[in-house]
């Protein structure tokens, strides 16, 4: 739940942050790829960029490569060449939308070694852990009662100090969209 909050707080940011002063685009000269053309949109694709690095899962390691900056400045390259207009803003967003996730791992508690994230790949193999763990650890042993209680905590932490952000960010992208004039 954090992920997807922070990926939705830090891409509206930069979307909003950009579009503060600019001139106002038609709705008509918009590219059909251009994510901001609806909020809810820009809302769902910064969510699962934030959640993305997790797909990890599936490959049964966790941590690793897609837990990292390069991994970020990849997928920022990548959406350069599939969204049109204007590419280095999404091409930004999408970059700390995902790069956000990163952050917050490094900011977690860590209970399964290798401890931390590899945060400098493709630049250094070593994992880092911040010693300021602002949020708590899953628990994963799904069949205890405890750990049901332990992971309803941890996520009410999560929305409670990442919440109200991704709602202030998700509120001024709509906002500035309603804004432009629909010519």
């Amino acid at each position: 739940m954090g992920h997807a909050l922070a990926g939705v707080a830090v891409g509206c940011l930069i979307t909003v942050g950009s579009r503060i002063g600019a001139k106002p685009v038609s709705w008509r000269t918009r590219s059909s790829l251009d994510v901001f053309s609806t909020w809810w949109l820009s809302i769902f694709v910064f969510a699962f960029l934030g959640m993305l690095p997790d797909l990890d899962f599936l490959a049964g390691i966790h941590s690793g490569y897609t837990h990292s900056l390069g991994a970020a400045t990849v997928v920022g390259i990548a959406s350069a060449f599939f969204i049109h207009t204007p590419r280095l803003r999404t091409a930004f967003a999408f970059s700390a939308a995902y790069g956000s996730h990163v952050l917050l791992d490094w900011l977690g508690t860590d209970t399964v070694a290798p401890k931390g994230i590899m945060a400098l790949w493709p630049l250094s193999q070593k994992y880092f852990l911040s010693e300021q763990q602002w949020f708590d650890y899953v628990c994963r042993e799904y069949w205890l009662g405890e750990c049901w209680g332990h992971n309803v905590k941890a996520v009410g932490w999560e929305v409670a100090i990442l919440g109200p952000a991704a709602v202030a960010m998700a509120y001024l992208v709509r906002s500035r969209l309603a804004a432009e004039p629909q010519a």
